[in-house]
This record gives structure tokens, C-alpha cells and sequence, in this order.
């Protein structure tokens, strides 16, 4: 509900400043400019940006240059971190140009860096900067997306693709940030989908990739290098194992298929965040029997969709005895 009344807020805002433009900008000087294909001198590049910056303050701050058509923030290809940098796109190379004025010019203690862009080839999809796609996984990158993008909008544009299993929104002090992850059932999926770099969402060209795994930190040598197989001793009679480090495209099947090998998977809990509903990678396996549980433990460090899976004993013990529930607990 918050996020849905924050897009309707960010909604009024860019209806009033458009009202605004459209009143501070006269006809006569409308018409005298010379209108300006993108690419072709109506097209500015920003830089030395506050990272606090939105599509509202931009408008303006360069509202008396002239009409902005498209806002183009720049990210982080690994991370969808912004760059505090980005592309303004005029309505006449007029425009473009007395936004250069403005070099220099403060914008909450910083100094823009404004300058005509460079034109830049772009792909048959439409976006530039994407010959690198990065290396094929069932997880994408989406970036310059609109700041009141729904989450229909999304799926519609990626349905021909495949299932989607997860979709995160990043955002920094509870304000959307214009990026976001997919999640799909498949790398193919993902594959398809990155050919659709350049597609419009929300009236702005996506930047889509492959989503970069995190590069492993160095090795701390003070620190206890991380396991994967149970450091502690076996309860007696386990019959569940806890397991870890768990890629969001997990669910019943493949976590049955990992451990088919082992033996017979009865049953299978996954975490959630208690507030979020979010799921936190983490989840309870049973089996059969506790000699099935000694076979699974052998798995521990094998990878799950790029992911190396954490084993520990639960500590659930089946009774041998038939009185009461069969199942208990020890912690």
C-alpha cells in the first residue's frame, strides 16, 4: 500500500511539473526552435550527480532550457547501483544547448558536470551500452526503468520469455531507484529475455542483462574459512536437515531432484521473512530415514543453480515407539 501511494505521489508531481513547463515555455519560442532527433543535438550527458537525485528535480532545475523528452539514469551493470550520472533528451538542440549553460551549477552541494553527449551506436533493441551482456544465468539486470513502473507492466513485457519466479525492486531509503532483478525458472528464460534490451517499459528504453554474480571477497586468514557440510555432531536418529545458501529459484522439485541421489524426501519448509513474506534462502529437508540424512550430508557444498548448498543437522528425531505424533523436535 505505501509503495502504490508513493507512485501515485511521484504521479501528481510529474503531471504538475509538466503543467508548469508547458506554461513557462511560450509558443513563439516553441516554434523558433529547431526540433532535434535523438543523437542529434538535443541529447545531454550529466554527471557528478547527487545520488538523492529524481526525474522531478531534474525538470526543474533545466525547465527554462526547454521540453525534456526522456530522462536516462545510468547504473552499475553488476549492482544497479546508480552512477550519479545519466543522459537528459530535448526536444530541440536549442534546448540541449542552453542546458550547457548550467555547467557548474550547484544541485544539492554538488556541481553538475553538463555537456552535449557523444553520440553513441545503439543495438537493434534500442539501448546502448549492452554489447557485453554479461554471462548467461536464469537472473536479469533491468535499469532506467520508470520511477511509476508496475509490476503488471513487467510481466507483460517478459511473458513470451518464460516463467518469472521472483522480482526485486531496489530501493535506498524506501524510494524505488529505477532498477530491478528477475528471476526466471530457467536460463533460457533469462536469455530471452535479455534480447530485449531496449524494450520500452513505462515509456523508457530497459537496459537489461544478465545479473552479475558478486566476486568473492578475499580470504580473511584470522577469519574461520566458511563450511558447508555440519560442524556438530549428528542427533540421534536425524531424519531433517537444516540447508542453506539457496538460490531464490528453488522449490520442491529441485530441491527433491538434488537430493534423489540420498534417498526419499518427505517433506520440504521454506523461511520466510516474518514481515516481508520474502523468502530468506534457507529451508528444512526430511527424509525417510536418518541413514538417507548421512547420503544427503555428502551433497553439502554441490550447487543449486550456481549456488553451493550449506547442510547442517536439524536435530528432528523420529520415534521408534508408536505413541503420539511420530515427529519431535530437540531444539
Amino acid at each position: 500500500k505505501e509503495k502504490k501511494e508513493k507512485k501515485e505521489k511521484k504521479e501528481k508531481k510529474e503531471k504538475k511539473a509538466k503543467a508548469e513547463e508547458a506554461a513557462e515555455e511560450a509558443a513563439p519560442a516553441t516554434s523558433a526552435a529547431t526540433p532535434a532527433a535523438e543523437g542529434e543535438g538535443g541529447r545531454v550527458f550529466l554527471g557528478n550527480l547527487p545520488w538523492s537525485v529524481t526525474d522531478e528535480q531534474i525538470k526543474e532545475v533545466f525547465a527554462k532550457c526547454g521540453e525534456i523528452t526522456k530522462i536516462e539514469w545510468l547504473t552499475h551493470a553488476d549492482s544497479g547501483k546508480f552512477k550519479g550520472a545519466g543522459f537528459l533528451q530535448f526536444a530541440s538542440a536549442a534546448a540541449a544547448d542552453a542546458a550547457t549553460k548550467l555547467n557548474g551549477n550547484d544541485l544539492d552541494g554538488r556541481a553538475m558536470k553538463v555537456e552535449i553527449a557523444t553520440a553513441k551506436k545503439e543495438r537493434a533493441g534500442g539501448a546502448a551500452g549492452n554489447s557485453d551482456p554479461g554471462e548467461p544465468s536464469n537472473s536479469i539486470f533491468l535499469g532506467n526503468l520508470a520511477w511509476n513502473i508496475e509490476e503488471e507492466t513487467v510481466r507483460a513485457a517478459f511473458k513470451d520469455c518464460g516463467a518469472i519466479s521472483r522480482i526485486k525492486w531496489v530501493e535506498k531509503d524506501g524510494e524505488f531507484r529505477g532498477i530491478a532483478f528477475i528471476d526466471f525458472e530457467s536460463v533460457e528464460a533469462a536469455t530471452k529475455a535479455v534480447a530485449l534490451n531496449g524494450v520500452d517499459l513505462g515509456g523508457r528504453p530497459a537496459r537489461i542483462n544478465f545479473s552479475k554474480p558478486r566476486e568473492p571477497r578475499p580470504a580473511d586468514p584470522n577469519k574461520p574459512q566458511r563450511t558447508y557440510k555440519p560442524q556438530k555432531e549428528k542427533p540421534e536418529g536425524c531424519v531433517e536437515l537444516f540447508i542453506g545458501n539457496l538460490p531464490w529459484s528453488i522449490d520442491d522439485d529441485k530441491i527433491t531432484n538434488f537430493f534423489k541421489s540420498a534417498g526419499t524426501v518427505t517433506n520440504v519448509r521454506w523461511l520466510n521473512d516474518r514481515e516481508t513474506q520474502e523468502f530468506k534462502g534457507v529451508g528444512f529437508v526430511t527424509f525417510s530415514s536418518t541413514e538417507e540424512v548421512d547420503k544427503a550430508v555428502e551433497l553439502a557444498g554441490e550447487s543449486i543453480d550456481g549456488r553451493q548448498i550449506r547442510i547442517d543437522y536439524a536435530g528432528q528425531k523420529k520415534e521408534g515407539n508408536g505413541g503420539g505424533n511420530p515427529w519431535q523436535k530437540k531444539w
